[in-house]
């Protein structure tokens, strides 16, 4: 079996998300809500308003969108690392990741934090994010 010097040189192909649609892919609103409720309301005692629902997921999609670019191009640090902690920033603020969103990120950062030829570093981030999705 012959192997070209270029098979060598590149990135694991396992980390490409392919042509992942990060948008909602059920349209059932009930099955995209947290499996538990709150126990906390949050954004009620805030003493400002919170955006609307529609705001958030504009703001996830462009982290989304980044972080596939990103990935795609094989940019794992700076800048997968940076939408990486962009997600973590928007999770803390205790906005709902819709359910089928979740889903696709845990696999996600599953692979990435697995990957060869990733900096250990940038994996153990990348596992620290694959925890939180879990909880």
């Amino acid at each position: 079996m012959h192997l070209s010097s270029d098979s060598h040189d590149q990135a694991s192909g396992a980390t490409t998300p392919g042509g992942v649609d990060w948008s909602n892919d059920d349209d059932d609103p009930e099955r995209n809500k947290r499996h538990k409720p709150r126990t906390y309301p949050y954004f009620q005692y805030l003493p400002y308003p919170v955006e609307d629902e529609v705001r958030r997921l504009a703001a996830l999609d462009e982290i989304m969108k980044n972080l596939y670019i990103s990935i795609e191009a094989g940019d794992f640090a700076p800048g997968a690392v940076h939408w990486t902690r962009e997600l973590r920033a928007w999770l803390s603020l205790k906005f709902d990741l819709p359910r089928a969103t979740r889903v696709k990120l845990v696999k996600l950062y599953y692979e990435l934090s697995l990957a060869p030829g990733v900096d250990p570093n940038v994996s153990e981030r990348f596992a620290s994010l694959y925890s939180v999705l879990m909880k």
